[in-house]
């Protein structure tokens, strides 16, 4: 054994210890459905969706958070899309004296510096602890800058054949060094309407980003009248949309259980909320929060509510508020939640959990 591990071999029992704490969300369902509570540094978290979802949020919630936990801690974002969103990463508590933020679409300036320049910084010690990539569908590859200048040109898809060896030169540095990774991707609509009602969204870069990924996350905007959060009222006299509701499928899952599903409400001031509300929801989809037998007929009793062993509530509006207003039961209900982990959810043909009626209400209107 000592011969077989004497260069870079290691006993795989002692893996697991190698690997940094979990760097949990905001989003208690999120925390559930990663599998793990939350995102794995040494791990790349590919976050997709359609424009203006929350992807880039979700990594500088991220990113603030293991700032705020580790007092070194250096992070590095590439801009490729050069809209980095700085007023609103120190809105969510980001520091911005420790995060670089480096404006650029050249491929070379991103992965051959993440393989190069920044091996050996890190090497000599510096405090880097993750890299977000922001977006990949915006890198202007080789085969782009070559191209005639011109708009006559074939739209994406250039980084298929560039992004496998690319990814490679990097991914053993992010898990050498246990960097928090997150490669935000844009996509394209499905045009194909048989298609569409599987999948909605291409990625255009081939399928190099879901080999590399270790985590997948389809990161949707709720635009539907019971994903919007409003109040007041406008010039005109409607009411004010302060936020809206967030939609997270888990489409691939190295860490934990795949094909999970979770919903958090981000309010424009105030960052997610609801939280309390969140673990309710997620915990009647998981039967934690439960419909109890009446022992005298043996029969559920469909205006009873229960929770572990406390007594039956009558009345869902009086159950959430109990749960609403302790903090105790809402972490017992988020620890029977992961203790059901391997539970079986049944889901509809569109995959959603059937019996959650705050999430069968509301149909996602992509148009």
């Amino acid at each position: 054994m000592s011969k077989l591990t004497a260069d870079f071999g290691v006993v795989a029992k002692n893996l697991n210890s190698k690997l940094p704490a979990v760097v949990p969300t905001r989003s208690p369902s999120l925390n559930w459905a990663t599998g793990i509570g939350g995102f794995q540094p040494g791990k790349v978290a590919v976050l997709y969706g359609p424009e203006s979802s929350g992807k880039s949020l979700l990594a500088m919630m991220a990113v603030a958070d293991e700032q705020k936990k580790d007092k070194e801690a250096i992070f590095v974002w590439f801009d490729a899309e050069f809209s980095f969103n700085l007023p609103l990463f120190t809105k969510i508590g980001g520091d911005a004296e420790r995060l670089i933020v480096r404006k650029t679409n050249d491929p070379l300036k991103i992965f051959d510096y993440i393989g190069g320049e920044m091996l050996e910084a890190l090497q000599e010690g510096a405090p880097i602890r993750g890299i977000v990539i922001d977006s990949i569908k915006a890198i202007r590859y080789p085969k782009e800058a070559n191209m005639k200048q011109t708009t006559d040109q074939k739209m994406g898809g250039t980084g298929a054949s560039y992004l496998p060896s690319a990814l490679k030169l990097i991914i053993p540095v992010i898990a050498e060094y246990n960097l928090l990774t997150f490669f935000i991707q844009q996509v394209t609509m499905e045009i194909d309407p048989m298609k569409a009602l599987r999948n909605p969204y291409v990625i255009t870069e081939g399928r190099a980003l879901k080999h590399a990924a270790d985590l997948m996350l389809e990161i949707v905007k709720l635009d539907t009248k019971n994903g919007i959060v409003e109040s007041g009222e406008t010039i005109s006299g409607a009411a004010q949309q302060t936020g809206h509701k967030v939609r997270i499928k888990v489409k691939k899952n190295r860490l934990g259980a795949p094909a999970r599903m979770a919903q958090f409400t981000y309010h424009y001031d105030n960052g997610i909320v609801d939280t309390a509300t969140e673990i309710f929801e997620l915990g009647k989809s998981l039967g934690v929060v439960f419909h109890p037998i009446n022992p005298e007929t043996g029969k559920v009793n469909a205006q009873m509510w229960a929770v572990g062993n406390h007594q039956p509530i009558r009345g869902e509006a009086n159950m959430l508020a109990f749960v609403q207003g302790s903090k105790a039961i809402q972490e017992e209900i988020m620890q029977s939640c992961f203790a059901h982990k391997d539970a079986a959810v049944q889901t509809d043909a569109d995959g959603m959990v059937v019996g959650d009626d705050a999430l069968d209400d509301i149909n996602i209107d992509l148009e």
